[in-house]
């Protein structure tokens, strides 16, 4: 008998082979039968869905993500469920809620109420390290969540009680283990003793199921960057020991920082050299890297061929890549997010844009406190600056739009930061972001590479929500967060839809180490899609990105079904994976 019969689909199972009309039988959490004829067990079904006409693929797998926050918060896995993804990868960039410290509270979460109430530095545009006891009575009092867990496995358990909308598979997130044992005096290299200590760390979470280890490279993903190589080889060697994956935000600056994406990767192959753990490098892109469609392209082309060396050395790697040139952290409203501290100067973004034109004193006050090194992210010359990478999207002179902020600033004559609030000055409405269309050809590029699979770098929470809770600076789940699957499949399923079906479902599941997840085959558990092919779109280039993306029919999560054609359910079927 089935609990659920799924009949007359045409199923691509994950494998990449070609699909066939085939029936499929649930029992249960499993999957435990597929073939044409099914006898007197479908008149016992309890619930029988007729695909005719449908596409049946296994759930999708979002293999970066940063819905770690969300879990305890918005459980329901909403944006995520919607467009089919059945299991995330959580803990990336070196971000993870667990192990926590007594002395430090570690928590990469852009809500300015949080921020405030956790005592964080107003210029800093991404805290992560707040004082211990701060910390955790600021979450407890903005989401009514007790952060009382300390243990990579006593965080998964507080989840796995949570009603999950879909799975997770968690990675432990280094700068959040180094934060544990090194309290707030983390920004130095580690002591032999304390070493240890983090070996410690990073083996408990790998034997509570940690996926793997990552790490975050940037100036901002602190403490990140202040593990030397040795350090982070020691703490990689451990993983491999487990077959984990050692994932990677690298870093896109020198030491001076210049843009160096390549110093990056091979800062990351150096760490994983002959130590045998499989290497999976994070959102591969080439911004910054060139300032036009061709030069993007060819810089593409470049990094992959720097992948395809490292692989004929030996070193196991893949990548994961955000299919759409239009989409980066966030989805913006405002250029008042980047411009956060001046804003909460000058008491709001309409008086910051008058005082800006209008006030000398007020513009000198700026000038010295950027001198002094207030605001590293506007400071073109600090080592973790914006500025550089982020383009014009919106703006009432056209003259700006679609060009580089430091482009901008080149053609006005000025310096960056003056540019910057010039243009915000003029109008308040701009909107400028890490996002540049130019990049096309070369998002196209890494996405067809056999090695690579598709990733949304999304949060857990639904797309209404603004991520920061200030109407000032506004930030809301980023277009792939909302529509990642079908743009992928719409887009680069052209020449074989089983093939990138594959690397949405079947290809993270084996590398990542999903035990039974990513096909359907009999035995394994029921993470399941019905799909309209014909009526498969994401919004991501349109005026509102941020609309549910159409095609998705029924969507199933160990057996429950979390979607079905009149919305979403309360399953809440998901389970914390270990690995």
């Amino acid at each position: 008998m089935f609990d659920i019969l799924i009949k007359n689909g045409q199923l691509c199972d994950g494998t990449g082979a070609p699909s066939y009309v085939a029936n499929i039988g649930i029992t249960g959490d499993r999957i435990t039968y597929i073939g044409k004829d099914y006898g007197a067990d479908a008149q016992a079904a309890v619930t029988v869905i007729d695909a005719l006409g449908k596409t049946v693929t296994p759930g999708f797998i979002d293999p970066h993500t940063h819905a770690d926050i969300s879990l305890l918060i918005e459980p329901a896995m909403e944006p995520f469920v919607k467009q089919g993804v059945t299991t995330v990868v959580t803990g990336n960039c070196g971000y993870s809620m667990a192990p926590q410290g007594e002395e430090t509270f570690y928590c990469p979460g852009t809500n300015q109420s949080f921020q405030e109430l956790a005592g964080a530095d107003p210029a800093n545009p991404l805290p992560l390290i707040y004082d211990g006891e701060k910390g955790r009575h600021a979450f407890a009092s903005l989401y009514g969540v007790k952060a009382d867990w300390k243990t990579f496995d006593a965080y998964n358990r507080r989840c796995d009680s949570a009603p999950l909308g879909c799975n997770t598979a968690p990675l432990a997130g280094y700068s959040a283990v180094r934060t544990a044992v090194m309290g707030k005096d983390c920004m130095r290299n580690a002591t032999e003793e304390e070493l240890s200590l983090l070996e410690n760390a990073v083996r408990e979470s790998m034997e509570s199921g940690a996926f793997g280890l990552s790490t975050g490279c940037d100036p901002a993903y602190l403490p990140g960057p202040f593990a030397e190589d040795e350090e982070v080889r020691r703490m990689v060697k451990i993983v491999a020991e487990y077959g984990g994956i050692f994932a990677s935000h690298t870093a896109n600056y020198d030491a001076a920082g210049t843009v160096d994406r390549m110093g990056g990767y091979a800062q990351m192959l150096r760490q994983a050299e002959n130590t045998g753990v499989k290497v999976h490098v994070s959102h591969v892109h080439v911004m910054n890297m060139a300032e036009d469609e061709k030069g993007a392209a060819e810089a593409a082309k470049q990094t992959l061929a720097y992948f395809e060396e490292a692989r004929r050395r030996g070193i196991d790697l893949t990548c994961d890549v955000i299919p759409s040139p239009h989409c980066c952290n966030f989805t913006l409203t405002s250029f008042g997010f980047y411009l956060k501290p001046l804003v909460l100067i000058a008491g709001g973004q309409k008086e910051l844009a008058r005082l800006w034109k209008e006030d000398g004193d007020f513009r000198e006050k700026l000038h010295r406190m950027l001198a002094e090194g207030n605001f590293p992210s506007l400071d073109i010359h600090a080592e973790d600056n914006l500025l550089p990478e982020l383009c014009v999207l919106k703006h009432k002179n056209p003259a700006y739009v679609g060009k580089f902020i430091t482009q901008c600033a080149e053609l006005m004559g000025r310096e960056p930061f003056d540019a910057a609030l010039d243009m915000f000055s003029e109008d308040t409405d701009m909107v400028a972001d890490f996002i540049a269309p130019v990049l096309g050809e070369s998002v196209d590029l890494f996405c067809d590479y056999d090695y690579a699979m598709p990733c949304s770098d999304g949060f857990g929470f639904s797309k209404e929500t603004n991520l920061t809770g200030k109407d000032e600076f506004p930030a809301y789940p980023n277009s792939m967060n909302i529509g990642l699957m079908p743009r992928y499949l719409t887009r680069y399923g052209k020449e074989s839809f089983e093939k990138a079906v594959h690397k949405a479902s079947g290809f993270p599941a084996q590398r990542f180490g999903m035990k039974d997840r990513g096909v359907l085959k009999e035995g394994c558990y029921a993470d399941i899609v019905i799909l309209n092919r014909a009526r498969l779109h994401s919004f991501d280039e349109e005026e509102n990105p941020l609309q549910d993306p159409c095609g998705i029919d029924y969507v199933f999560v160990n057996g429950k079904a979390a979607l079905t054609p009149t919305g979403l359910t309360d399953a809440g079927a998901g389970r914390v994976l270990r690995k």
